[in-house]
């Protein structure tokens, strides 16, 4: 006799996964209830009980307070090895995809993940994060008391969101070296998914629309933006999703039916058995943009940003520029088990419009673009050290050196070692930018260097891949 447990999956099916820099998520809407069957013989499970039974009762280094179920379940999914499976509460499931509304609480800052900690990347102007202090470059140590050097990135980022008026405690490293504690009260945040700008480059408007997540108010914004490209009488129109994560696939299907004919097929749903279910644009006959659409894809386009790229590629014959994506093609659907959680188990592949797998693939541009090499600079930090000064040799000089030198300044070298070339150009950067000049690195020079380098970042005129893809509408 089998022992049969039964879980009702919702109506629809989130993708979410961690790429060590943050999370993606992608939305699949379900016309149907699907019931999952587990086939735990009577003996398996009677051999799990008496495991936990003997822990309870003998074993010297039980403590009451060991959740071994939880260790259990996540013995199980770590035994698939499919690292998208996840077993959560609740309140992370939910606070995991408050990145995908039109707005969420939190401080309002970008964090990314070096090294393996959480630093900031930049505070979004006028949000609580830059209102009381927050600054480019900390390192965030704990969250409300709780050390999170050794957590995930989004752990980092759930502990750090919250209640609207709710104070969250950040303690962070600033510059390698000082050690800053800030109260900082939650706000309103907006999320903005999509930018645009106009790029004129030998007689041609090419328009420009960054899409950093599809959210569930990205198609709208995703539109406006460009009904107001094409009023400007755009020639041509760059999609950029670099680094973008995913979202939900119901956006994706919206904005690749905006720009193809209906009845392309946008992407292919397949289970273990070989079923697949497609899906395919809808109601649009005619291309919205008479123009060529050139889609940017890096190793963080991930997920739903994969889809929108393989569609625009093989269904709708637009060239794709930079480097081969992140390939993650499964998709993972959440369970509610018992009180108060949540089972994210993986239930199919996509495939793209061609038939080709994604997951552990990628999407592989047709114009092949590495990006700017000083985007993989490292920030200045002190690491220990007051300052940095001449005759030094530190992993921070070398970030300077390389930012310095990115800005402008004269260095001579590049190797880590602080010369007299480095001295010269620190006391330069000083003095154009109102700090003593010194020719020493201390905390506020490390800070102001490293904002000059995220300046740099933010500029299209020094992205290689964005002036290569205005560069091809000649």
């Amino acid at each position: 006799m089998k022992r049969t447990n039964w879980l009702l999956v919702a109506t629809f099916s989130i993708i979410a996964f961690v790429t060590g820099i943050t999370a993606t998520y992608v939305v699949l809407e379900f016309n149907d209830f699907t019931v999952i069957e587990s086939n735990m013989e009577d003996d398996e499970f009677a051999e799990f009980l008496d495991v936990l039974t003997q822990l309870r009762r003998a074993h010297y280094f039980y403590d009451e307070e060991t959740d071994l179920i939880r260790g259990a379940i996540d013995g199980m999914i770590a035994a698939t090895g499919d690292a998208y499976a996840v077993f959560f509460t609740t309140a992370e499931f939910e606070n995991a995809h408050t990145h995908l509304q039109g707005t969420f609480y939190g401080i309002g800052a970008e964090v990314t993940s070096i090294n393996g900690d959480a630093v900031i990347v930049t505070p979004m102007q006028g949000s609580p994060a830059e209102s009381y202090g927050v600054l480019p470059g900390d390192v965030i140590i704990s969250v409300d008391g709780e050390n999170v050097r050794e957590y995930n990135l989004n752990e980092v980022i759930s502990r750090i969101r919250g209640e609207y008026g709710t104070v969250v405690r950040l303690e962070m490293l600033r510059s390698g070296t000082d050690i800053v504690m800030i109260d900082v009260t939650r706000g309103r945040i907006v999320n903005e998914t999509v930018t645009s700008d106009v790029f004129e480059d030998g007689g041609n408007t090419i328009g420009y629309i960054r899409v950093s997540n599809f959210g569930n108010t990205t198609f709208n914004d995703f539109r406006d933006a460009i009904a107001d490209l094409e009023a400007q009488g755009i020639d041509g129109l760059i999609i950029d999703l670099r680094n973008n994560p995913g979202g939900y696939l119901s956006t994706v299907n919206a904005m690749i039916s905006y720009l193809l004919p209906s009845g392309r097929n946008i992407t292919s749903a397949v289970d273990r058995n070989g079923n697949a279910h497609d899906h395919v644009t809808t109601g649009s006959s005619s291309y919205r943009l008479d123009v060529e659409i050139l889609t940017i894809i890096n190793e963080g386009s991930a997920s739903a940003s994969e889809l929108f790229a393989a569609a625009m590629l093989e269904s709708g014959g637009f060239e794709v520029i930079g480097t081969t994506s992140f390939g993650k093609g499964t998709v993972q659907s959440p369970v509610s088990v018992g009180r108060d959680s949540m089972l994210q188990l993986t239930i199919q592949a996509f495939l793209s419009p061609e038939g080709n797998l994604i997951d552990g693939y990628g999407v592989v541009p047709t114009i092949y673009v590495e990006a700017s090499e000083f985007r993989s600079f490292l920030q200045v930090h002190l690491e220990g050290e007051d300052e940095l000064a001449y005759d030094m040799v530190h992993p921070g000089v070398q970030s300077a050196q390389l930012i310095l030198d990115l800005l402008g300044y004269d260095v001579t070298r590049l190797d880590g070692y602080f010369d007299s070339s480095t001295e010269e150009a620190v006391r330069a950067f000083q003095q154009d930018n109102g700090l003593t000049p010194t020719g020493r690195i201390d905390g506020e020079t490390a800070t102001a260097v490293t904002m000059g380098w995220r300046d740099k970042v933010r500029d299209p005129h020094y992205d290689n891949q964005i002036q290569a893809a205005v560069e091809w509408f000649r």
